[in-house]
Formats: C-alpha cells, sequence, structure tokens
C-alpha cells in the first residue's frame, strides 16, 4: 500500500487544480487594432486574450492615388477601413485577409433604359430624358417647361409634354 499516499497526493492535487479559478477573457478589455500604419498582424494583448489583428491591405498601383486622396498615405489601408473610388461611385474595403474588396453604390440600370445620364449630383447614371436643351430629366419624374407640364417616363427615352406652346 506505499503507493496509496502518493496516489492520494496526486488525486488530491488534480481536484485542486480544477477548482482553481481560471483567468477570464473579456473582449471588451481589448485594445482597438491600430488605425496607424503597422507592419503585419499586431500581436495579441491582454494577457494572450485578445485575437491578432488582421495586418492592413497594400493599395494596388492603379488604385494608390485614390488612397492617398483618402488619408492613407502610405499605401496601406488599415483592416475594416474604407475608402471610394470612380467618383465615390465605388466602396473599396480592406478585408481581414488582406484583400481589397470594392462595390459598385449605383443601383444597376434596368435593360429596358432608353436614355442614360447623370442628373442627380451622385454620378450615378440613370435612365433619363433629354428636353430640348439637352438637359437630363430623371425618369419617373414630372416637371414643367414654361406653361407645359412633361413627363418621363420609367424606362426614360423622349420627355412627353402637354399643354402650352411649343414642343419637346
Amino acid at each position: 500500500m506505499a503507493l496509496a499516499g502518493p496516489l492520494r497526493l496526486w488525486l488530491a492535487c488534480l481536484l485542486l487544480c480544477g477548482a482553481a479559478p481560471k483567468p477570464t477573457c473579456d473582449p471588451s478589455a481589448c485594445p482597438p487594432c491600430p488605425e496607424r500604419d503597422v507592419e503585419g498582424p499586431a500581436p495579441p494583448t491582454a494577457g494572450g486574450c485578445c485575437p491578432h489583428c488582421p495586418p492592413p491591405c497594400t493599395c494596388p498601383p492603379y488604385l494608390e492615388s485614390d488612397c492617398e486622396m483618402q488619408g492613407f498615405a502610405s499605401g496601406r489601408v488599415p483592416a475594416g477601413r474604407s475608402f471610394y473610388i470612380d467618383f465615390a461611385r465605388k466602396l473599396c474595403t480592406c478585408q481581414p485577409g488582406g484583400d481589397i474588396a470594392c462595390v459598385p453604390l449605383c443601383p444597376r440600370l434596368p435593360h429596358t433604359c432608353q436614355a442614360v445620364g447623370s442628373p442627380v449630383a451622385d454620378g450615378c447614371p440613370r435612365c433619363v430624358c433629354y428636353d430640348e436643351e439637352e438637359m437630363a430629366v430623371p425618369a419617373g419624374t414630372v416637371t414643367s417647361r414654361g406653361t407645359r407640364i412633361c413627363t418621363c417616363p420609367p424606362q426614360g427615352g423622349r420627355l412627353q409634354c402637354s399643354g402650352g406652346e411649343g414642343k419637346e
């Protein structure tokens, strides 16, 4: 029975170790990932509890000027941050894997569009009608031209006016 003493001691140790309080991980205690330019992923902190910060994305050569104009002078965009391209018609975001993904912000044009223009300040192409002065009128709108009431159909194309003098 010489083994009973060490076995009891080992079991007691095992029970005490299992009952010891374990450190808790509080994600709210983790610092935010750095906004400044960093090389590679940032190391975890708070006792190894916090996840690594994803690496920043490198702007490809064709996007470098867009990155620089929007505050990413080093050509590196922190993960999760975004910038606009193509006259703010696309939004590009640095993905956690290090790639930059761009999505269009303009709605898709319906295939039934008869005339296309950019009558709104956002620069997105839309179905339009052109009046006699070649001004774009958004599809689906009603406007007045002097004493005439004009309508641009939903698919754009020809501005349809009624009443008053003159022609469209």
